[in-house]
């Protein structure tokens, strides 16, 4: 699967046909006025030679208000040229320029989401593992703030030339929400949920992306499928099994979307450490996508720790991934860690 933009066909097809629309209005002004404007001068010219070659049928009188009329005409044909020049360079402007810087800004916008994200991820982690058994870090909470559009809220230009000389921003959400993903453990006899912290962004010129933080991992969603940017807290090894189930809950506001920028509050709750338990594990998540994308790093996990299919076996089959250790390895030891998340608007422009 490619995350570069490999995608981005179907985003820009219309795009492209309305570009093809204004570049074919311009040319056929253009070859209108390439068609009118040498017949009218040759006309001009025709009948300056008319009125030097005419001294008995015609006054001068006449003549001088002939010659005032190609004058105006020649002026109006000149007028309506430098308009066609000016709506060929606007279309152009609009055709290349602006679907370009608008790409540009929302993939750097997004490449800031991701490094916030792995930010995020990192920040939440070392708040619970440095949490001692005095649970001194207990009700600690660390905030990050996050711009949601790609102009940051900017204002933009009104009217007639809204969408010429500068892009349109991106707008984007985040929430703290449960797709009904959960992970079994125990035989089937312990369940927990998997709720997640989600970025979902609705880019103009690039393609439709969401990051989302799940179990410890950090995870990139398009239309092409899911891949873990930053692996979730699981391993393996030839002794056991270690797991950190990240629970997320939400406080007052749980989510906001927008262009500006937003506070992310973030609460260690609670943190049980060293639960002991067994395989297999199952992971039931929201879709297909998300299925393949965990299997996918589950084996990257599973490859990092010297071990193989004799070993760890990794199955995905529609929105399940099954994990279980056929060499009789089933031990698990986990944590469970309590986040509570709330989120708040920020007043920007405020000295």
């Amino acid at each position: 699967m490619r995350t570069d933009g490999g995608g981005a066909g179907h985003v820009e097809g219309g795009q492209r046909r309305g570009e093809r629309g204004i570049l074919r209005s311009s040319f056929f002004i253009t070859m209108m006025l390439c068609i009118i404007m040498p017949r009218r001068l040759s006309r001009s010219r025709t009948a300056r030679q008319d009125i030097g070659r005419s001294h008995t049928s015609r006054s001068h009188t006449n003549r001088a208000d002939r010659l005032r009329s190609d004058d105006a005409l020649s002026e109006v044909i000149g007028f309506i040229l430098i308009i066609a020049i000016l709506m060929i360079f606007l279309s152009l402007w609009m055709v290349y320029v602006v679907p370009a810087e608008g790409r540009q800004q929302e993939i750097e916008h997004m490449n800031y989401v991701r490094n916030w994200f792995t930010q995020y991820k990192v920040t939440a982690d070392s708040l619970w593992i440095n949490h001692d058994d005095d649970k001194s870090l207990t009700g600690i909470t660390f905030s990050n703030s996050l711009v949601l559009g790609s102009q940051g809220g900017a204002t933009q230009a009104g009217g007639l030339f809204l969408p010429v000389m500068s892009p349109v921003g991106s707008t984007g959400a985040i929430v703290v929400t449960n797709k009904s993903e959960f992970i079994t453990i125990n035989g089937g006899s312990d369940t927990f949920p998997l709720a997640i912290l989600e970025f979902e962004t609705t880019n103009n010129y690039w393609i439709p992306q969401s990051y989302y933080y799940q179990m410890g991992g950090v995870f990139l969603r398009q239309p092409a499928g899911t891949v873990a940017r930053v692996a979730p807290l699981i391993n393996f090894n030839l002794e056991g099994n270690d797991a950190a189930i990240v629970n997320i809950s939400s406080r007052a506001k749980s989510g906001m979307s927008g262009q500006g920028p937003v506070r992310i509050d973030t609460e260690l709750n609670h943190v049980t450490t060293g639960i002991s338990g067994t395989m297999p594990v199952t992971f039931e998540l929201r879709d297909e996508f998300a299925a393949i994308g965990w299997e996918k790093i589950l084996k990257e996990r599973r490859a990092l720790a010297g071990l193989n299919t004799d070993n760890v076996i990794i199955t995905q089959s529609g929105s399940t991934v099954l994990v279980y250790r056929p060499d009789g390895n089933n031990t698990l030891t986990y944590n469970i860690v309590e986040l509570v998340v709330s989120v708040q608007s920020v007043a920007s422009g405020i000295e």
